[in-house]
């Protein structure tokens, strides 16, 4: 196994992170000892996570680097998402994956790119569409609050009370039927918004390679830092079919 995409000012955050002895090679060989000697060791040199997902943890090792470790009663779920992550990543090598760093050779833990849940307004604020619709009327609701959306953010790019279908989560649904579910229609305002999008370009090229489906809600997606610059990308590519069959389904 590989410290993978890294490179010298990431290598500097990272073992910035690994003071006072914290060790990716002794916390390797910790699992021999099963998850728990591993999360010991990790809440030890790093302190609490900061989340919890169902078969995974994560602890922080620097502002933009996190550490993801398989834990629990779904410990082997958590193993094979950090393998299906890791692999997607090296196959695919998409800018609209997490970046992964480092990965244990047994794949209890993988080392990424930091990423923060994506909201509705982040959308409209980085691609510059809203999610659903524009919002219409004042910048005032009823209640007096101001309305996150059109117009707080865009009054200056579309007239007021403008409707317009077209938005991500109706571009999204174009492409997963088009590229992954195989239910393929024309929409030429579609097929001009992805082409006038870099980003929606390469969604719409990671979706053709993967056929990767089920992606539609804005839960899909998380926001990460680089080059000081807030960027859109897919934020678990490590559960796949596959797994919810054998793992989680009941």
């Amino acid at each position: 196994m590989k410290v993978i995409k890294i490179n010298e000012s990431q290598k500097k955050r990272l073992f910035e992170a690994y003071r006072e002895g914290f060790s990716l090679k002794e916390l390797s060989a910790l699992g021999n000892n099963g998850w728990g000697a591993q999360y010991d060791y990790c809440v030890k040199w790093l302190g609490e996570p900061n989340g919890f997902g169902s078969s995974r943890c994560v602890f922080t090792l620097s502002d933009n680097i996190i550490l993801k470790l398989a834990m629990g009663g779904q410990y082997k779920a958590g193993i094979a998402q950090n393998k299906q992550e890791y692999e997607m990543y090296e196959t695919c090598d998409s800018p609209l994956l997490v970046r992964i760093y480092n990965v244990d050779k047994n794949f209890t833990f993988l080392i990424s790119e930091s990423v923060v849940p994506a909201e509705e307004i982040d959308f409209e604020q980085i691609l510059g569409l809203p999610f659903y619709h524009w919002v219409q009327g004042s910048e005032y609701g009823d209640d007096g609050e101001d309305i996150v959306g059109y117009d707080k953010y865009f009054d200056k790019l579309k007239k007021p009370h403008q409707k317009t279908e077209i938005n991500i989560y109706n571009i999204l649904a174009y492409i997963e039927s088009n590229y992954a579910i195989g239910e393929p229609y024309y929409d030429e305002e579609m097929e001009k918004a992805i082409k006038n999008s870099e980003w929606l370009s390469q969604f719409r090229d990671f979706v053709m390679h993967t056929s990767m489906s089920d992606f539609c809600q804005v839960e899909n997606f998380g926001i990460v830092n680089r080059n000081g610059n807030p960027t859109l990308v897919i934020l678990d590519s490590g559960l796949n079919l596959d797994i919810w069959g054998k793992y989680y389904a009941d």
